[in-house]
């Protein structure tokens, strides 16, 4: 069986040449014209925050919860940059906001600004016609990181094929202006981040940095840039464009996001309280008393080359030892593994409050990561850890029918620690074991009490049973516990219509995603989520 086993292996890997021939791209080429003759001439004055002059080696923020906030930051730092636009993400989506956040790109090119963004493959073919586009801006650079050489045909085959290497992707979000301000978080470039008419909203954050922490996160950057994982788009892309088919490409888009920007739903973001304070000139930054920006380096991806020393699992593990009185973790995707749940003890000894929140079953947008996060319940609740579950909350949007408006549902993907109520940490990393060991990661650390409050205070004003499931181990009614007397297992407790109710199976699920999150977690898949 064995020997069967390994010759279809190896036949496959016979064929991959071939396949690989079959599916490379036409080098990209650009008509000579291109975008026509390019004046460098800044029609912006470049941008300031009303911060006054940060002391040596400090740095302020601004912590950027509202989707339309975040939304509008970016647009901010993008239309105003004077000289530098450093742009990296792990997800850039082909829809709303992924058009129109490169169509301000390409407004900062047109008026002389030098672009540099840097993309994780995961999920750019759908867009390559784009990224060639711009790619033709002679202000404009485009790489690709760990990049799938099959562009469309069986691109997925590859990623099978050679899972060691293009399972692991780079997870980092950053926008840096002009070396001078910031913004790094957990949210990617796409609809679902930013508007509330998406069918899944995801609750996240982001954070607006200025000062001495900036040229830390430009460094990153610029490692990624330059190492041998960021591949220039022209060698990868498929396109070869004609004078006419070029021309043509670049009506459309600009024409779809003139549309766009023409709307109801961008009116909203340029009237945001972001768009408001910035053109007020009355951003209320906060001083941090330090600040330190970790990263993992982007040979991590590689299998020839280990990278254990800057994994970010080494920070957020010094941080949960050096902590004392309470820690707040909020991950979307949550598998604490075997050391992580042992550091949760030692601090559980050492008396420290903890709080989990994460996604519940009916919330999360990758289901097969509840199946490795179950089994972590029980050990969790029995060492006295409070465990929340995010509520699948439902919003409306008026117009909409009926079935559409049931179809949309909220789901959490904030990444954040607060540790001892002083200490925050945020950033693209989950708490789980891609994050550990298979995708590159982005860490912000701040310490600030008054900026700890402040977040404190607005993830308290959602820490209830009308958003939250509060999880308990209890003893079962027989009812539920198929006519045991004595099964004790995990409760989801929350509060519907004034009244507080118990769950004594996932909530708001049906048996067929029980039942398939039960198989999966017999699988040995821990590794890869």
């Amino acid at each position: 069986m064995l020997q069967s086993v390994m010759f279809v292996i190896r036949l496959g890997w016979m064929i991959v040449p071939l396949l690989f021939l079959l599916s490379c791209s036409r080098p990209l080429t650009c008509p000579p014209e291109g975008f026509g003759p390019q004046p460098v001439v800044s029609t912006k004055q470049g941008y300031s925050f009303s911060t006054g002059v940060l002391p040596e080696n400090r740095s302020a923020f601004l912590p950027l919860e509202n989707p339309a906030d975040a939304y509008a930051a970016r647009l901010w730092l993008v239309d105003h940059a004077a000289e530098s636009l450093d742009v990296q993400y792990y997800i850039f989506k082909d829809d709303r906001i992924g058009n129109d956040f490169l169509y301000h790109l390409l407004q900062a090119a047109d008026r002389g600004v030098q672009v540099r963004l840097l993309l994780d493959d995961l999920t750019t073919t759908d867009k390559d016609t784009n990224w060639a586009m711009v790619s033709c801006h002679p202000r404009i650079e485009v790489k690709i990181f760990n990049p799938n050489p099959w562009r469309r045909f069986l691109r997925n085959v590859a990623l099978i094929l050679d899972i060691e290497t293009l399972g692991k992707r780079m997870h980092n979000k950053a926008l840096v202006a002009d070396g001078r301000a910031a913004i790094v978080g957990g949210r990617n470039i796409g609809d679902e981040y930013y508007l509330p008419e998406s069918p899944v909203m995801f609750i996240d954050a982001d954070i607006l940095a200025v000062g001495a922490v900036v040229p830390e996160i430009s460094e990153a950057f610029e490692i990624y840039w330059r190492s041998e994982e960021s591949i220039k788009a022209e060698k990868i892309l498929d396109g070869a464009f004609t004078p006419e088919s070029f021309a043509r490409t670049l009506q459309n888009f600009r024409q779809i996001n003139e549309t766009f920007e023409a709307s109801d739903t961008f009116e909203t973001i340029e009237r945001s309280a972001f768009m408001d304070a910035a053109r007020r000139g009355t951003l209320k930054f906060t001083l941090a008393d330090r600040a330190w920006f970790y990263y993992d380096l982007p040979q991590k991806v590689s299998t020839s080359k280990r990278d254990n020393e800057t994994h970010l699992s080494s920070r957020i593990r010094e941080d949960i030892e050096k902590t004392r009185e309470s820690l707040i973790l909020v991950s979307p995707y949550f598998i604490p593994s075997g050391p992580m749940l042992e550091r949760l003890k030692a601090a559980r000894k050492r008396g420290v409050d903890i709080t989990v929140v994460t996604n519940s079953l009916a919330s999360t947008d990758v289901a097969v990561v509840y199946s490795g996060y179950r089994k972590y319940i029980e050990p969790l609740l029995k060492m006295g850890v409070r465990l929340y579950e995010v509520k699948p909350m439902q919003f409306e949007k008026k117009g909409l029918k009926r079935r559409e408006r049931r179809q949309r549902r909220m789901s959490l993907h904030t990444k954040l620690i607060i540790a001892d109520n002083d200490r925050l940490i945020m950033g693209s990393a989950n708490i789980d074991p891609r994050s550990v060991k298979l995708n590159t990661e982005y860490l912000l650390e701040i310490a600030s009490k008054p900026l700890t409050t402040e977040v404190t205070n607005s993830l308290k004003k959602v820490m209830d049973l009308d958003h939250l499931y509060r999880l308990a181990w209890e003893k079962y009614p027989r009812w539920a516990a198929n006519g045991d007397d004595d099964f004790y297992g995990p409760v989801w407790i929350t509060r519907e219509k004034n009244e507080t109710v118990r769950y004594y199976r996932p909530p708001g699920v049906g048996f067929f995603k029980r039942l398939g999150i039960g198989l999966f977690g017999l699988l040995p898949l821990e590794g890869q989520l």
